[in-house]
């Protein structure tokens, strides 16, 4: 890749269904964000992002309405998307640059050409200049540690709010992958869906999401404490007070956890399906790492394993993958190749 201007600031920025996280070259995470903006009602002027609209959201502020710009992993507003990067661009350069900056971002491994259009659209009418995209996947498993350069086939499965992104890589390519709109909201909708049904209870999505991450387990049997991490994951759970106040009785999660992650079963083995036998075969031997916050669910590793054929070990910081990896690959620019289609794991390294 072409060395960029000295003077122009060069800025990773990971956009997610649910959070924003953003680093600047060689400073690290300077932003970690609820992918959030509130607007008045009565003027349409946005008056809060990430942290501070969640917070109007959970206690039903009436004058304001709040937008989560991203849905399912795309683009879905894209006036809203706008505004709110533009505010953690600002935020994270600390200034209104005097050059647009240079802005390397993340797309679904498997997104449509028009939501890979849109993301970039909306990051330029944020205010960035020269917009580099590339597959999810190459950035998280570059941010988990993989060999994505060797010749043998790894691969990675994140699992985060909106989206499952998975993905087989070799040679710095990506050789499959897919990206279906299944994840922690979705579990979520099955937590108010099944505890209507069964006990009654109708549940915001917030609460149905607090009950996940205190039961945190797809297996009732490891249903005891919260996921690790989970306050990490924006999680009010450790408050138990807030829990029984829910008036639900938590035997049953798990199970309608369970049955929300075949879905995502299905998907993954059908991607494996589709590998050549030899590389089918590896994979049984070397296993996939998964990433996200939902791949913390205690007993969701052994479960897909199990369905898929394919150990399963979870990432050392599931959360941070994505953003890991591009900040790597934001130091090391000249890793990058293909229109940021190959990554070069060793150039990564040798710097």
């Amino acid at each position: 890749m072409m060395s960029l201007l000295p003077w122009v600031s060069e800025v990773a920025i990971d956009v997610g269904t649910a959070n924003v996280h953003v680093a600047v070259k060689d400073g690290g995470v300077v932003v970690r964000e609820p992918a959030l903006v509130a607007y008045r009602v009565s003027n349409d002027t946005p008056v809060a992002f990430g942290t501070e609209a969640k917070q109007m959201l959970e206690q039903g502020v009436t004058e304001v309405y709040v937008v989560q710009p991203l849905q399912a992993g795309v683009v879905a507003d894209m006036n809203a998307a706008a505004v709110m990067l533009r505010h953690y661009l600002q935020k994270a350069l600390g200034r209104r640059p005097l050059f647009s900056p240079t802005v390397l971002t993340a797309y679904p491994t498997a997104a449509t050409q028009v939501s890979r259009r849109a993301l970039v659209q909306a990051l330029r009418a944020a205010g960035a200049g020269r917009v580099i995209a590339l597959q999810k996947s190459l950035a998280t498993a570059t941010g988990a540690g993989l060999a994505v350069d060797a010749a043998t086939t790894a691969m990675v499965i994140d699992i985060g709010a909106g989206t499952t992104d998975a993905a087989a890589l070799s040679m710095g390519m990506i050789s499959d992958g897919i990206s279906v709109p299944l994840g922690g909201a979705s579990l979520d909708e099955a937590l108010v869906r099944g505890i209507k049904r069964q006990q009654g209870i109708r549940l915001s999505h917030h609460a149905a999401e607090e009950i996940k991450l205190h039961v945190g387990s797809v297996d009732p049997s490891l249903a005891s404490s919260p996921p690790a991490g989970a306050a990490n994951m924006g999680s009010f759970s450790d408050k138990a007070d807030d829990i029984k106040a829910f008036g639900v009785q938590l035997d049953e999660v798990p199970d309608i956890i369970h049955d929300a992650c075949m879905p995502i079963a299905e998907e993954l083995s059908w991607l494996i399906e589709q590998l050549p036998a030899k590389v089918r075969s590896h994979l049984g031997t070397t296993g996939a790492v998964m990433t996200g916050g939902t791949s913390q669910l205690r007993g969701l590793s052994s479960l897909l394993g199990n369905r898929t054929g394919v150990p399963m070990a979870v990432a050392t910081d599931p959360m941070s993958c994505t953003m890991l990896g591009l900040q790597a690959i934001l130091n090391n620019l000249h890793a990058l190749s293909l229109d940021g289609r190959r990554v070069s794991f060793a150039a990564l390294t040798r710097s």
